[in-house]
């Protein structure tokens, strides 16, 4: 009973913390404004100012609570997830010992939902007002749901999320594996081996540069060439969904917060917001923090471009010192620290199912890894 009144009371602390920030950083119309006007942070789909005609904009203080809240209501669906996550390894997990030593466990809930509400990425795109946030909403409440085995609920907020953003159509797949999960291990059900989506969603038409890998190219190549090439990159967005489904299927979870990544990455128009809900998914399976290698090199790769990214803007926009290289080029930095981080997560998730296969020697502490057991990943 102690303990559950301390959990809440630490809840309730870092989600009034997270509130109050938000609250303050709204205070500052200044700040707000300026945030609003990062390419990093609105584009053209998901700017602000481009919705300022619709009657709700006329009630300022409701659109900054329905911003406050939409973050809040990821936290605690994070912190609900990874209840969840918990729960159910304990009930249905298959333990095998290999030795006496046992693997740490992962991050708690109340964690993965701070280290969510507390991203720089996260309050960037809540204080700018980037309605990707609602998109975001749609797609952890769909995992979530996933995870309680809400077949209707799922099934809604991932076709919501896909409304408000065609990409996350790709998130059917790792939540129908959750919802497999609920047949018993003996009696699996198969994953569905049929997935369509319309590649052609987003015509990328506005060219105004964004964090993306793609309207650099557009803007250099002839109009008759853009067609095919959109197809293309649409194509190379939606084309990883099934093979890492097939592969990763043991693992929903992961493959929610890949399918996330690959769409912050791959996009038309990324922003930081896309970020912030691949990294608040990322603690969900902090089990495989232990085996990445690149840790230090992918933490400097997005503090580097972060800070770079409306330096480089500043002199190309505003003092004409630079030009469109500057601006790409950190965006091209940007995005190779995504694809480390996806490479290395998969790599971590690959080497923790050889160990539980293949485990090393117990009894040679300098050769253990710390894995001595097998918990199937929920």
């Amino acid at each position: 009973m102690a303990q559950f009144a301390l959990t809440s009371r630490s809840e309730a602390i870092v989600f009034g913390l997270a509130l109050a920030l938000r609250l303050a950083l709204f205070h500052l119309p200044a700040l707000s404004n300026i945030l609003a006007d990062r390419v990093e942070i609105s584009t053209p789909i998901t700017g602000f100012k481009r919705r300022l005609f619709y009657p709700i904009i006329s009630y300022p203080l409701l659109i900054k609570l329905l911003y406050i809240l939409g973050d809040l209501a990821i936290g605690y669906m994070l912190l609900q997830i990874t209840a969840i996550k918990d729960s159910e390894s304990t009930k249905e997990r298959k333990i095998h010992q290999y030795g006496n030593k046992i693997e740490e466990p992962g991050m708690n809930g109340l964690t993965v939902a701070t280290l969510y509400l507390f991203n720089p990425f996260t309050i960037a795109s809540c204080i700018g007002k980037s309605t990707i946030l609602y998109s975001n909403v749609a797609v952890v409440s769909g995992i979530w749901m996933g995870m309680k085995r809400n077949k209707s609920l799922a099934m809604f907020s991932i076709a919501l999320a896909t409304y408000l953003s065609l990409y996350p159509a790709m998130l059917f797949i790792p939540v129908l594996l959750m919802l497999a999960r609920e047949a018993s291990d003996d009696n699996q059900k198969k994953t569905p081996g049929t997935f369509s989506a319309a590649f052609m969603g987003p015509s990328v038409s506005d060219l105004t540069p964004n964090l993306g890998l793609f309207w650099y190219f557009f803007i250099e190549m002839f109009d008759q060439f853009r067609p095919f090439f959109l197809v293309v990159f649409q194509i190379h967005v939606f084309i990883f969904a099934v093979p890492i489904s097939i592969k990763l299927r043991k693992y929903p979870l992961f493959v929610s917060f890949l399918m996330c990544a690959i769409m912050g990455t791959f996009k038309g128009y990324p922003s930081v917001g896309d970020a912030s809900l691949y990294l608040g998914l990322l603690p969900l399976s902090s089990e495989i923090f232990k085996y990445l290698r690149y840790t230090f090199l992918i933490i400097n790769l997005f503090l580097y471009s972060s800070l770079l990214a409306p330096i480089f803007w500043y002199l190309w926009v505003y003092v004409g010192s630079g030009n469109a290289n500057f601006f790409y080029a950190i965006g091209l930095v940007y995005g190779i620290g995504e694809i480390i981080l996806m490479i290395d997560t998969t790599y971590a998730v690959s080497r923790r199912d050889f160990e539980a296969l293949v485990p090393p020697d117990a009894s040679d502490d300098k050769k253990s890894t710390g894995w001595d057991r097998e918990v199937i990943q929920m």
